[in-house]
């Protein structure tokens, strides 16, 4: 009877499965934005809602693998890889990388000089992991993503993955999230896109999963950061310090586009009862000449973030994450 009683509990007890699997690619250097969202996706790991398998740095100021994975190392997850794009960028204001990035003030083990090329870590995290399991949640411009997409099946040349990049997204990758674009002033140019145009045009042409875009305008009145704290011994604090928002020297809050993103990835449209913002319908997504456009398609594999709630909500779910102590 025993025994009996065991199998049925095996079979009616809930299966939990394994959380998401992350990879974040930022434009981390210029904007604030992005210390906030490596924060949250720190915090989101602690708490047991993702993986955070690698990072990869679309801008190429010369700390910036460093000031990653100083914030990494911050939240004890100093051994996770940050990727570094081959097509150097380096079009903007440094405010606070040059400070994390100096391993005298922030403690750091990666370089740029030692990284893996974008394309390279992509390939070998998507390699590695489960069917289906990856989010890859992009934060800034699209180039290294089309690198991926475009890359042969022996990248390295050491036969070492025998997939292109197509068929590692197919068959690894569960959904694209990219702040980008704007969803509600079809004039506007926005900037993620403007980054890289050819690849923000081609990626939703020929992306094979389904992506979800925050827009511009969910982010733009999400104000946070300004209750961080502890600069001198944390890296979200300092960037927030010495990020112009409230005049250098100040810990001030800023807009949240790309926090936005990381929070409907991983954690959804609410928070609690309350509904920060809506999916809109699926449907295909183009940029001409930059210009957002969504057409509706049952069909399409395409939606975007609706804006429900007053952006206060938002950034109170937003910053509980990037205030929250490392584990």
């Amino acid at each position: 009877m025993l025994r009996f009683l065991t199998l049925a509990l095996l079979m009616t007890s809930p299966v939990f499965a394994a959380p998401p699997v992350v990879i974040l690619d930022t434009d981390f250097r210029s904007d604030v934005d992005d210390m906030g969202a490596l924060a949250m996706l720190n915090a989101l790991a602690d708490n047991g809602a993702c993986e955070l398998a690698g990072v990869i740095a679309s801008q190429t100021g010369p700390q910036v693998v460093a000031a990653i994975n100083a914030v990494n190392t911050y939240y004890g997850r100093g051994e996770v890889p940050v990727g570094l794009s081959p097509v150097p960028d380096v079009r903007f204001d440094d405010f606070y990388v040059p400070t994390i990035g100096n391993p005298e003030k922030f403690p750091s083990t990666q370089r740029n000089e030692t990284a893996p090329d974008s394309t390279t870590l992509y390939r070998r995290l998507l390699a590695a992991a489960p069917e289906k399991s990856v989010r890859i949640i992009v934060i800034g411009g699209q180039t290294c993503i089309r690198l991926l997409l475009d890359s042969p099946a022996d990248h390295e040349g050491d036969g070492s993955i025998g997939k292109t990049g197509r068929e590692l997204v197919e068959t690894k990758v569960e959904g694209l999230y990219l702040m980008a674009g704007h969803f509600t002033d079809p004039a506007w140019k926005e900037h993620n896109i403007m980054l890289d145009l050819e690849a923000s045009q081609r990626i939703p042409a020929e992306w094979p999963t389904p992506i979800v875009y925050s827009g511009f305008e969910i982010g733009v009145n999400v104000q946070t950061g300004g209750k961080t704290t502890n600069p001198e011994k944390n890296p979200v604090a300092k960037a927030y310090e010495l990020f112009p928002a409230g005049g250098v020297g100040t810990i001030a809050s800023s807009a949240s586009y790309d926090q936005t993103m990381v929070y409907q990835a991983l954690v959804g449209t609410h928070a609690g009862d309350t509904a920060l913002w809506s999916l809109s319908e699926t449907g295909t997504v183009t940029f001409p000449e930059g210009r957002t456009v969504f057409e509706a398609n049952p069909k399409g594999q395409h939606r975007y973030l609706i804006a429900e709630a007053p952006p206060e909500a938002a950034a109170e779910a937003i910053e509980a994450l990037m205030i929250q102590p490392p584990k």
